[in-house]
């Protein structure tokens, strides 16, 4: 530092004070600065993922509980949608927000929800009611594989099967329809895993829905065994029937 530098320097700071003091403490405030912005961004316990095979509405109902409507319809995608929002049936502004994540149904990119697993504080599993005879055994093999993941199944996280497009009135099937045929699909999986399982000296155990000699597989037999629990609603995200009732699993889940 030049001797004009050096009085300047002092004339401001005093003798006892180096230039390397303030440049630590200047990095210093910085770094809380940042540490406390990122904690407060980080949706901590309070995300609700959107899971579901592609073209079962998941990206309508993440607008629907975000804006109250459908915007100008959606398109799928290969990236997960997310954001941090009050719900649109929010009363008071001062609710919690909630962490809606919007999980892509394409094979390749639907286990990209194990991102958020820690933060998750309930999964709504969308279905297509009218389109779900064709596509029941692909269903159901990515909603054993969310029953069965230890995130789920350490935490006992709560799931809402939402049995979309309600407003297409008999060429929709009904919620009792469509969860009988899943526990069938499901406890089929459930003997077809283990069995290959034993067969290759895996852990069988480790991927059941229920434990071994268990009765045959129905939700409600989960969640006396796991404590998993699994509803179930009807609902049409297009036009909005039912969707109260995912509002309240979510708030539920995250309570305002």
């Amino acid at each position: 530092m030049s001797p004009d530098m050096e009085e300047a320097w002092h004339s401001l700071f005093g003798s006892g004070v180096q230039p390397f003091h303030i440049a630590f403490t200047i990095l210093a405030v910085i770094g809380l600065i940042f540490i406390i912005s990122v904690a407060r961004s980080r949706p901590n316990g309070r995300t609700i993922l959107i899971l579901g095979p592609t073209g079962s509405g998941k990206t309508t109902l993440f607008h629907r509980l975000q804006y109250g409507s459908t915007l100008n319809g959606t398109v799928a995608s290969m990236e997960p949608r997310e954001v941090t929002t009050n719900l649109a049936s929010d009363k008071s502004p001062a609710a919690r927000p909630v962490n809606l994540v919007d999980i892509p149904g394409h094979p390749r990119v639907r286990d990209t929800w194990l991102a958020w697993e820690k933060s998750a504080q309930g999964i709504v599993f969308m279905v297509d009611a009218v389109d779900f005879l064709p596509h029941k055994s692909a269903i159901a093999e990515q909603l054993y594989d969310v029953l069965t993941h230890p995130s789920v199944v350490g935490r006992r996280l709560p799931i809402l099967l939402v049995c979309n497009k309600s407003d297409m009135g008999v060429k929709a099937h009904s919620v009792d329809f469509i969860r009988k045929r899943l526990e069938k699909e499901l406890d089929l999986l459930q003997t077809t895993r283990s069995a290959l399982e034993d067969v290759g000296g895996g852990r069988a155990a480790s991927t059941r829905l229920l434990p071994p000699g268990a009765q045959a597989f129905t939700l409600a037999a989960l969640q006396a065994a796991t404590g998993i629990e699994v509803g179930t609603a009807s609902a049409s995200a297009q036009e909005g029937d039912g969707v109260g009732l995912v509002e309240a699993f979510v708030r539920r889940c995250v309570p305002a």
